[in-house]
């Protein structure tokens, strides 16, 4: 079985342990639901998706650059469930503020490509993802970006959970908002 830290450095594990076609298929399935209900805005089921111990980390892109671990504080965000939670809450509390008026404005659609998966602890999975993440309004040219994504889901009663999800931008100087993990 595949050893496991807590901090994701999937790069350097070992690629060739493999999951069964069954596993390997509803983890798929999971992660393009998952889009789903983010493109469509169902923040309340998306939720649901996540672990209580849940962490979602946005590091700095410079330091990917130059091949080191972000230090302490250098990320763009790296929040857990209340925090999440609390941004959803001032989305669908206060609609009429900018922030989720330019969210609800915008149509987003979410690719999810080169899954690999890797057997982890019991019942949890390391799964290295590819995001390309497209952001259009009416009548402007859409945004592109692309991430790498590095996910710990953990088996749960018919589905499974975000335990940890780390995304690592390509671009080094992209506007990072709330559609990068919403």
């Amino acid at each position: 079985m595949a050893t496991c830290s807590t901090s994701i450095a999937f790069p350097n594990s070992d690629l060739s342990l493999a999951v069964s076609a069954g596993i390997y298929h509803d983890i798929q399935h999971f992660l393009c639901r998952e889009a789903l209900l983010l493109d469509h805005r169902r923040f309340d089921e998306w939720t649901g998706l996540l672990a209580s111990d849940v962490v979602f980390r946005m590091p700095a892109r410079f330091a990917r650059e130059i091949g080191m671990e972000s230090p302490a504080g250098v990320d763009y965000f790296q929040d857990d469930r209340r925090a999440i939670a609390a941004r959803i809450k001032r989305l669908q509390d206060h609609p009429e503020s900018p922030a989720s008026q330019q969210l609800l404005a915008k149509q987003t659609r979410r690719f999810i490509t080169n899954v690999i998966v890797c057997p982890c602890d019991r019942d949890e999975y390391n799964v290295l993802s590819y995001l390309l993440l497209t952001t259009s309004r009416p009548g402007e040219a859409s945004t592109v970006f692309s991430a790498e994504r590095y996910d710990r889901l953990r088996r749960a009663t018919r589905t499974f959970k975000i335990v940890r999800r780390e995304i690592v931008m390509d671009q080094s100087n992209a506007n990072v908002d709330i559609d990068m993990y919403l």
